[in-house]
């Protein structure tokens, strides 16, 4: 997992996002376009944790890496507190979107590379600690 990861976006010749987080292959050095910006064949999760300007996270972004082939996307959204996870890529939108509540686990695909199961209270107590 990785924070500060600049990711290469298919819908301009220089069209990048920084996600809060990420989890990428071990090579992803060999995946360098430019300007601490990799190809998205590298990435195998995005999360981002909504900002003032949610529907960005929740509907530009989600068209975005969909589009870029993001296997799984991750939405901590703190106005409504939900998780949201996206999965299955298709055109400029996701086949799979799951809506966690507070008191669920959400269970993570393994095309992300390991068994991850998150608790759903604690990433929304660790997306509120992110708001200051």
């Amino acid at each position: 997992m990785l924070e500060g990861v600049g990711l290469w976006l298919p819908t301009g010749s220089e069209d990048y996002a920084v996600p809060d987080l990420v989890v990428v292959d071990a090579d992803i050095e060999d995946h360098l376009v430019e300007n601490n910006c990799y190809d998205p064949d590298c990435f195998r999760l995005v999360l981002e944790v909504t900002s003032s300007n949610y529907q960005t996270d929740l509907r530009t972004e989600v068209a975005a890496y969909a589009e870029a082939r993001i296997p799984v996307y991750v939405i901590v959204d703190r106005r409504h507190q939900r998780l949201h996870v996206l999965t299955e890529p298709l055109g400029d939108e996701y086949a799979g979107h799951r809506v966690h509540a507070p008191g669920e686990l959400a269970v993570l695909p393994d095309s992300i590379g390991a068994k991850v199961t998150l608790d759903v209270d604690e990433v929304l107590k660790a997306g509120q600690l992110t708001a200051s």
